[in-house]
């Protein structure tokens, strides 16, 4: 694998930045703190997910968001590239195939097909902290650390913890084998236990089987008995039941005879009554015949009295129907008067109206255009004379201030003497300094110091009787320019200008109203008067408030008597139609004259001749009979002689069946297939019973077969479970014994590795490096050994690049290394000796040195120079 591109954007002090790599050694320069270290944080961000410090640190500081971008060519000859995100899980590779995205499904990909050494993400961090890009300052940390924590940081590294985690791993394996074993035995009891009763089933199976084949063999005999017996049972049943069959039809017979001699005895006398009903119509028809006449009569006359009798309510009608339309005509006289009385009542009430109404526009225009105009501008005048008093207050002010100014000038001009006679002939200007000046000269002058106090003493005691006049008189000017500017503003200006239109108003509102007021000033008074006016023709609105009513009220009385007057216009016509109308009905009435009379004649002879048509109706139906009876009469005798006749033969038949019967022998058939029936039942209870114990022993038994067959399954899994739990104790011990042999002759082998490059950075070569088991570096020279912590500062940082180095050869397949200031505490020599081994690296593609060392750059094959201006890294080749 190898780095071509990465490209930086928004991190620390990067903006846009792309750091082109190329295969060999590339050195990184600049001064500290230009962003060297942070190519090498952004590489192991991308590639290896290991950052410092919090992600939030690692984005530049004024803006939100950043990424990273890394091109690397991979041992497939195809460059990939990986952008990830500041922050988050946002992170992306792009294949040749597609794009994978999702930090986790990134990372797996990485470990998978670059780094599967490192076994996890934990790990691949851990190689690029301790080994690949060990941050700068740390480079010698580790191995200064305490043995426990060497351990947590190495184990890691050469995947001793990989032995560990395997030992650990397949320890839950083994408890989990155990648990299987121990639920399999428990198996193995509990099916042992529900299958010791197989043998026992087999031999209960058999049993019932012959008891079966026993039951269904008497069964079958008694039930070849009972069908004999049953075939000789029902013959005579069969008889017995003939013959009972032969009296229910001699007793329905003998029930039918009696009943037709009873019905041709009836027919008889039905008969005898039907010929006296006979004579009796015929002697009743001539009186039926008029008794009908007479109802055809009275039918007719009824309906002629019906039609009389509307023709009288009709005409009572009419009658009632005049009457009302003679009071209508009254009504519409007395309307016509009373719409007259109105409308002379509304001529006199129109003036008193009108003048309502011009009270009304009058009180409204005295209320919106003198009221309150004359409100607004009394609130105008008050706020004008306000403002007109503050403008005198300000002037006032101003005047005293200016006077107060010239009272202090004479103040200011002793002030400032005063000043002048205590700092004569003194050299500093501050009161602080004359303790100073006076220490000088007291030698020289003491006696003229004394009096020199004195005075000055004296002056000051009446510079502070003063009280500062310069000071009063610079805030009477700041007041006097404030007054001044207030004076000056547009709002203080203009009132004279707005008290004129204020006057203006006042005086057109007094033209216009003159009317009602002589005298308008804008006098708050005023408004009371005019409150008085309002009142006054309010009152007199009042008054003619009931004549405007009261002529609403004669127009509403007036419209309804027109209209009602309006649907009484037709009376006259329709009274004259009624009257007409009512002539006719009279001449019709004329032609029912005597009617009543006929009516009642008819119907008293018709109710004298009501008693013979009764009776005539009564016997009329019994005499119609006649004929029906006779026939009826003839069918009876017929059918007593074939009723007769038949009753006659089924006795015959009766005397025949008895003849081959014998009761006796019916009941005993009966009582003993009675008994074989018990007999049967209860065998067959039995064989039901049986076979239920039969197919409960079947099921049973199978069920046990089913489960010897899962014990034998169960028994051999519980072998082959105990086999793989011994295998697995096995390899578990065995990679707890082995690990650390494997691990031992690793670190030798990085031992020998790392003196090699030991030497040749220190061009020492009777030195010996030894790295223990607890990852501690020793150094044997001359036959002398030394701990880690002996060591000079070159010689730790040699020692710890030539191990890492070691590790990186030894146990990786990483292509790439990171060093940040590999020359920390080398002397000269030292760091030329490390250049020079450098160029003999040659298990790697790509060297990235970190540095500021010229010696190191001078080696480099390719160099990024980086800088930074206005808190901006750049990098340029």
């Amino acid at each position: 694998m190898m780095l071509t591109e990465l490209r930086l954007k928004n991190v620390k002090s990067y903006r846009d930045a792309t750091i082109e790599f190329k295969p060999g050694i590339n050195g990184i320069t600049g001064e500290n703190g230009h962003g060297k270290t942070t190519i090498l944080e952004a590489i192991g961000y991308a590639l290896f997910d290991y950052l410092p410090y919090p992600e939030r640190n690692f984005i530049r500081h004024d803006t939100q968001s950043g990424s990273v971008e890394l091109d690397f060519l991979s041992d497939d000859e195809i460059i990939y590239t990986i952008t990830r995100k500041i922050g988050g899980s946002d992170i992306k590779l792009s294949t040749p195939i597609g794009k994978i995205t999702g930090k986790k499904d990134v990372m797996d990909w990485l470990i998978d097909n670059l780094f599967p050494f490192a076994g996890d993400q934990r790990g691949l961090r851990s190689i690029f902290e301790n080994a690949v890009g060990v941050p700068q300052g740390s480079f010698t940390t580790a191995f200064a650390q305490t043995p426990a924590v060497r351990r947590s940081i190495f184990d890691g590294v050469l995947g001793v913890d990989e032995y560990k985690k395997a030992y650990q791993n397949l320890l839950p394996v083994l408890n989990s084998l155990k648990d299987g074993i121990t639920e399999l035995e428990k198996e193995v009891l509990v099916l042992r236990t529900e299958t010791q009763e197989y043998e026992e089933l087999k031999w209960e199976k058999s049993e019932l089987e012959r008891d079966i084949t026993s039951l269904l063999k008497e069964i079958q005999e008694i039930k070849s008995r009972i069908e004999l017996l049953g075939a000789e049972r029902d013959e005579l049943a069969r008889r017995e039941e003939k013959i009972q069959q032969i009296e229910k039809e001699l007793h329905k017979l003998k029930v039918l005879i009696e009943t037709t001699e009873k019905d041709l005895k009836r027919v008889k006398n039905d008969l005898e009554e039907a010929e006296s009903a006979e004579n009796i119509v015929n002697e009743l028809a001539d009186k039926k015949k008029e008794y009908e006449e007479n109802e055809q009569k009275l039918k007719d006359l009824y309906a002629r009295r019906e039609e009389r009798n509307r023709c009288e309510k009709k005409a009572l009608s009419l009658k009632n129907n005049i009457a009302i339309l003679k009071e209508r005509e009254k009504k519409c006289e007395e309307l016509e008067k009373e719409i007259l009385g109105l409308k002379r009542e509304k001529e006199d009430l129109q003036p008193v109206v009108k003048e309502y109404k011009a009270l009304q526009r009058e009180t409204k225009l005295i209320q919106e255009e003198l009221k309150e105009p004359l409100r607004e501008l009394i609130f105008e005048k008050k706020s004008l004379e306000e403002v007109e008093k503050l403008v005198n207050e300000l002037n006032n002010r101003l005047n005293k201030l200016k006077k107060e100014k010239n009272q202090l000038l004479p103040q200011l001009d002793r002030q400032n003497y005063l000043n002048k006679e205590i700092l004569h002939g003194i050299r500093c200007e501050a009161v602080t300094d004359f303790n100073t000046y006076f220490t000088e000269e007291i030698s020289k002058r003491e006696e003229k110091l004394k009096i020199v106090q004195k005075k000055l003493s004296e002056l000051q005691r009446e510079l502070e009787s003063l009280k500062d006049p310069a000071g009063q008189i610079s805030e009477r000017e700041t007041l006097i320019k404030e007054i001044e500017k207030q004076l000056k503003s547009d709002r203080l200006r203009s009132i004279p200008e707005k008290n004129n239109e204020n006057k203006t108003k006042i005086y057109k509102l007094r033209e216009k109203f003159k009317k009602y007021t002589t005298e308008l000033t804008g006098n708050k008074n005023e408004l009371k008067k005019i409150e008085e006016i309002l009142i006054k023709l309010n009152k007199q609105i009042e008054t003619l408030e009931d004549a405007k009513i009261r002529l609403y009220t004669i127009e509403k009385l007036t419209h309804t008597k027109r209209e009602e007057l309006e649907k009484l216009k037709e009376t006259k016509e329709e009274k004259r139609r009624a009257e007409e109308e009512l002539e006719k009905e009279k001449k019709k009435l004329s032609k029912y004259a005597g009617l009543n009379e006929t009516i009642r004649i008819i119907e008293n002879r018709t109710e004298k001749l009501r008693d013979a048509h009764n009776t005539y109706l009564q016997n009329s139906p019994i005499a119609a009979r006649k004929p029906e009876l006779i026939s009826v009469q003839k069918k009876n005798q017929i059918k007593l002689e074939e009723e007769e006749t038949k009753t006659k033969k089924l006795k015959e038949e009766r005397q025949k069946e008895e003849t081959h019967f014998n009761k006796t022998k019916l009941h005993e058939l009966g009582s003993r297939l009675e008994t074989l029936g018990k007999r049967l039942s209860a065998r067959e209870s039995t064989q039901v019973e049986k076979e239920k114990q039969f197919k409960t022993t079947e099921k049973k038994l199978e069920k046990t077969k089913t489960k010897l067959k899962e014990l034998e399954k169960i028994e051999k899994q519980l072998k082959q479970e105990e086999k793989l739990h011994t295998y697995t104790t096995y390899i578990r011990d065995l990679l707890n014994n082995s690990g650390q042999l494997i691990i031992h002759q690793l670190i030798d082998q990085i031992a020998t590795e790392a003196t090699n490059t030991y030497c040749e950075i220190m061009q020492n070569y009777t030195t010996e490096l030894h790295w223990n088991e607890d990852y501690e570096i020793t150094l044997t020279e001359n036959g002398q050994e030394h701990s880690y912590t002996q060591l000079s500062g070159g010689e730790q940082m040699s020692a710890a690049l030539a191990i890492r180095l070691a590790i990186l050869k030894t146990t990786s397949q990483i292509d790439i290394i990171f060093l940040d200031e590999p020359t920390t505490n080398l002397d000269t020599q030292r760091r030329e000796n490390l250049a020079r081994q450098l160029q003999n690296i040659h298990n790697f593609k790509q060297l990235i040195i970190i540095t500021h060392d010229n010696t190191l750059s001078e080696q480099t094959n390719h160099t990024i120079h980086i800088t930074k201006t206005n808190s901006e890294s750049r990098a340029t080749p």
